[in-house]
């Protein structure tokens, strides 16, 4: 069942790529708290409606986000609350590097090192 397998990277690797962006992640972080119009994300992400529609585009395409449309305005919504669950888990992994790293650089000066918790 190797086609099978394959698949499932795929539509895994396509997730990842989807929210492997600085923009889309900021995007999702603003959805967090639930379902926010198109003219109250953009500000908030800091980006035009234009630009706004094409980050949440591709989060739409890989199933990330919908939407429903209420007379003019747009909304969006995360599909799956479990995607913070995994964003979450990076953001500690990225942490615990830069807690490395931050130790690594002191001990290149020559300060005594901390040992951080995890």
């Amino acid at each position: 069942m190797p086609l099978a397998d394959d698949r499932i990277y795929e539509l895994h690797a396509n997730i990842c790529k989807a929210i492997a962006h600085a923009a889309r992640l900021k995007v999702l972080d603003c959805l967090r708290d639930g379902e926010q119009c198109v003219c109250r994300l953009a500000p908030e992400v800091g980006v035009t409606e234009t630009n706004l529609s094409q980050l949440l585009a591709v989060l739409r395409r890989v199933g990330v986000v919908e939407c429903r449309r209420d007379g003019h305005q747009i909304f969006y919504r995360v599909r799956d609350k479990r995607i913070f669950s995994v964003i979450d888990s990076m953001r500690r992994i990225l942490a615990d590097q830069l807690a490395e790293a931050d130790e690594f650089a002191l001990l290149l000066q020559g300060a005594p090192a901390r040992r951080a918790s995890r």
